[in-house]
């Protein structure tokens, strides 16, 4: 319970840390790379989960390369080289990494997926999944199916999707769209908080109250959103429930847990049963001994840095029998851990397709942040304030921890968790998320009523070819989420 600022996808780390300083033989000015690095080695150092396995890149670090590339060329990897790390990163641009997080971002309003838009795979086009309420998108009619060809009057193709999106759409505060239908419209963008609750209804099929709620981000504000739905469905009384998180890339560990005892039997809740356990490096496993598991609980205190409240619940667990749970490779990290946790306890099904696999957690730690603890330790010797000032937008996002359920089984490593039951997602089948008919929904409410798959829940005749998720680091295919951490 002491640690719910720690996150599955991040956190943000204000407390001085257990630091090595390290000063290899440079001569000269030291400027930005000599701090950013020296930042950068002391957090891999403490923190890094696996450490001891990258001690040779760690003993060789000298602090005048790029401490980007210097972090990415460290990670871990398997004894046959592939890489198994693919999200600690050193972050020029701490702030806007941490924007993209907190739901809180200069944003269009929507999400959406890239797709081959031809048979030669030549043209790509982007496929809207949803939008916010009250987000630029929304006012202007954009909703789920709308097909992008074009940006700025450049049309996407396999050679310039990535650059284009950089350049006229995450780079960008105002962009020309060019839609599948001739019609074109300019969208400015607008700082906005992208409320992960987004559809929820609760329905009878067969005489059973069944609850959908599609959620889309952990984000600390989502705790009290989740609460009042919750309560309805309560007050409705939903015997199952459609957890929708086909776009879900994770967030906090308080609102995975916030989340879990509201899903829990509720037995579970009352007793402070295990949720999530957490495995670090030895260095870590010793400090955080007392702290390595996270329970289930009937009630939260949140602070998420602007406003704290607490959130109840235990009071607004309706009891649920069956979990449902829609996954798409797009479902990671506090997406996974959530289903992961709730497994041992419940009768969980996944219908859709594998997850990511992303197994662990980490810590996202501001360099200024690190360097103000440091400049009060007594023994330092680091011109802290010439640091403070030069590294101000840099910070470090390092896989610290590999979560478990409460028997020690992480069940998306390494490659994700397989759904029980095959159906892909579908924007283009004329439905919005929510609704019966929309592919995803209906296999769910078939199977759920015993009914095998329909024909167009099975095997989607006519869907887009999804485009591989190939782009560089950097680039991505989600608004303001540019990869799944």
């Amino acid at each position: 319970m002491k640690r719910f600022l720690h996150i599955l996808l991040l956190a943000v780390l204000l407390l001085p840390c257990a630091c090595q300083q390290s000063d290899p033989t440079e001569t000269g000015e030291k400027g930005l790379p000599y701090y950013a690095n020296l930042f950068a080695f002391n957090i891999m150092n403490s923190f890094y989960l696996w450490v001891d396995e990258v001690s040779e890149g760690m003993s060789d670090w000298t602090y005048g390369v790029d401490p980007v590339e210097k972090v990415e060329s460290i990670r871990y990897k398997d004894k046959n080289g592939n890489l198994v790390d693919r999200w600690t990163r050193a972050l020029p641009d701490y702030h806007s990494f941490l924007s993209s997080l907190t739901g809180e971002n200069l944003s269009y309003g929507f999400d959406f997926s890239l797709y081959y838009a031809d048979a030669a795979k030549q043209k790509v086009c982007m496929v809207v999944n949803y939008t916010y309420t009250s987000s630029p998108a929304a006012k202007a009619g954009i909703h789920r199916g709308h097909v992008i060809l074009s940006l700025d009057g450049v049309e996407l193709t396999a050679d310039n999707y990535a650059s284009l999106l950089q350049e006229k759409f995450y780079g960008s505060q105002s962009v020309l769209l060019g839609f599948s239908t001739g019609k074109s419209l300019t969208l400015k963008a607008e700082q906005m908080y992208e409320n992960p609750v987004q559809t929820t209804r609760t329905l009878t099929v067969n005489g059973k109250n069944i609850g959908y709620l599609h959620f889309t981000n952990f984000t600390m504000e989502a705790a009290r959103d989740l609460e009042h739905t919750f309560r309805t469905f309560k007050e409705n009384g939903i015997e199952e429930l459609v957890l929708d998180l086909r776009y879900n890339g994770g967030g906090y560990t308080v609102t995975s847990a916030v989340l879990a005892s509201m899903i829990a039997p509720p037995k579970e809740v009352a007793a402070g049963s295990i949720f999530n356990r957490e495995v670090f490096n030895a260095k870590m496993a010793e400090e955080y001994a007392d702290e390595s598991t996270t329970p289930f609980a009937p009630e939260f205190h949140i602070n998420s840095g602007r406003d704290s409240y607490s959130v109840y619940p235990g009071e607004v667990n309706p009891g649920i029998k069956k979990l449902w749970v829609i996954t798409t490779k797009e479902t990671a990290s506090a997406s996974e851990a959530l289903i992961c946790g709730l497994k041992p306890y419940m009768d969980v099904t996944l219908v859709g397709g594998q997850t990511y696999g992303k197994f662990c957690g980490g810590y996202l730690i501001q360099s200024q942040n690190w360097y103000t603890s440091l400049a009060k330790q007594k023994d330092n010797d680091v011109d802290c304030d010439k640091a403070i000032e030069l590294t101000k937008d840099w910070g470090i996002y390092v896989i610290s921890s590999r979560y478990t359920d409460r028997d020690g089984v992480t069940l998306s490593m390494p490659d994700g968790i397989p759904a029980d039951f095959e159906a892909k997602d579908n924007p283009l089948d004329g439905t919005q998320l929510g609704d019966p008919a929309e592919t995803m929904f209906a296999a769910v409410l078939a199977l759920s009523s015993g009914k095998p798959l329909s024909t167009k829940a099975a095997t989607l005749a006519g869907s887009p070819e999804p485009l591989p998720h190939t782009l560089p680091a950097g680039y991505g295919v989600r608004v303001n989420n540019p990869v799944p951490w």
